[in-house]
């Protein structure tokens, strides 16, 4: 009888390990599927680098009007030059054409500080535009490197280059020193905007640096042409480029600012 009631010892023994083990299995934490959403990732990740771009109000000081800022100076100097005989005698025209410019440019750079809509009262406006005119000549020296590495001729051509850099340094780094009261640190973070061509074709005092900065450059295409005119001369081109591009720079600021205002209208209408 003992020996019989050992298999059925072990059959209940197993048995109740069998159900041990079911109980076991069955209060054993069940195991949660985690799912992950690429396209919420994205666009999270996306979302968040929209909300971390800056905006271009912030980064780039805007101005009260854009006619007040027109350049029209630019065609007072270049026609005197031209006036003083530019094309008979271009080193000796081109020193006093930039001596001249002088006033007007700080007369001008005034009326970008007076014309912005934010501006520090702290100011100093006199030594603001002192130092704009101060360091567009600093600025004339990496300038003039730059011209002579785009191609400009330099054997017998150095005093004309410089003064052509002279005068593009102040045609283009004045008014964006007065612009950004020389935080050129500021100036930096333009290049990071999404919209970067809308922010700068919209405001005039870039629009007018670009401009000048793109006539300079197509002002090289008459050079080698062969019509033999007293015109062609290194650099009287690329000055007349220079200038009549920041006046074209202002003028296509306003087009695209009346161009987004109609647009805005037909929007609301």
């Amino acid at each position: 009888m003992k020996r019989g009631a050992g298999p059925a010892r072990e059959k209940n023994g197993s048995g109740g390990g069998a159900t041990g083990g079911i109980s076991s299995n069955n209060n054993a934490p069940k195991q949660i599927k985690k799912s992950v959403s690429f396209r919420s990732d994205v666009n999270g990740a996306f979302a968040n680098a929209a909300s971390s771009l800056p905006d271009p109000q912030d980064v780039v000081p805007q101005v009260k009007s854009d006619l007040a800022v027109l350049p029209v100076h630019n065609l007072l100097v270049l026609g005197g030059m031209f006036y003083f005989g530019l094309t008979n005698n271009v080193e000796g025209v081109m020193l006093k054409g930039y001596i001249t410019s002088l006033p007007l440019e700080a007369i001008y750079n005034y009326m970008v500080i007076t014309n912005l809509k934010k501006r520090s009262k702290h100011d100093n406006v006199p030594l603001l535009i002192l130092s704009s005119i101060l360091v567009s000549l600093v600025y004339a020296v990496p300038l003039f490197f730059i011209i002579i590495l785009l191609g400009a001729p330099v054997y017998g051509y150095t005093t004309k280059t410089i003064l052509l850099a002279l005068h593009l340094s102040q045609l283009v780094i004045g008014p964006l020193a007065c612009l950004y009261s020389l935080d050129f640190d500021r100036f930096k973070i333009l290049f990071e905007l999404e919209d970067i061509y809308y922010t700068i074709f919209s405001h005039s005092i870039l629009s007018q640096a670009l401009l000048t900065l793109g006539g300079c450059w197509l002002g090289v295409i008459p050079i080698p042409l062969d019509w033999d005119r007293p015109w062609q001369q290194w650099p009287i081109t690329l000055l007349v480029g220079a200038y009549l591009g920041g006046v074209v720079g202002g003028l296509v600021t306003m087009a695209v600012r009346l161009y987004a205002r109609s647009r805005t209208v037909d929007a609301s209408g």
